[in-house]
């Protein structure tokens, strides 16, 4: 019964997960939503540089994971859902470059 609860949990902070992702990355695309990022992805990425580059979600993800479905990163699991292996060091190149570029592009549109 625990598991199955637990799963549950997995799942549904794995969708939450999934959709701050996706706003994280192309938030800007919606003008009200820009000065948002301009604050929220800098908080973001100083959270990955004092937590070992793991995400605060990826971590709770885990916690309800049964152990041998844990995972590092979850970019990671969702590039390998797509057939996608790439290391673990080009995987945090990744996520920091896009984090990057969204604050760019929200920064330089943020008066437009």
């Amino acid at each position: 019964m625990i598991n199955i609860v637990n799963m549950n949990i997995s799942k549904s902070i794995n969708v939450f997960h999934s959709i701050t992702s996706i706003y994280f990355i192309c938030g800007w695309i919606i003008p009200s939503q820009r000065i948002n990022l301009v604050f929220l992805l800098p908080t973001l990425q100083y959270q990955f540089l004092v937590n070992n580059n793991m995400c605060l979600l990826t971590q709770l993800e885990n916690k309800y994971l049964k152990e041998e479905e844990k995972s590092d990163s979850f970019t990671d699991k969702k590039l390998k859902e797509y057939g996608i292996v790439i290391d673990k060091i080009n995987s945090e190149r990744l996520v920091n470059s896009l984090i990057y570029l969204s604050f760019l592009i929200s920064y330089t549109f943020m008066n437009y």
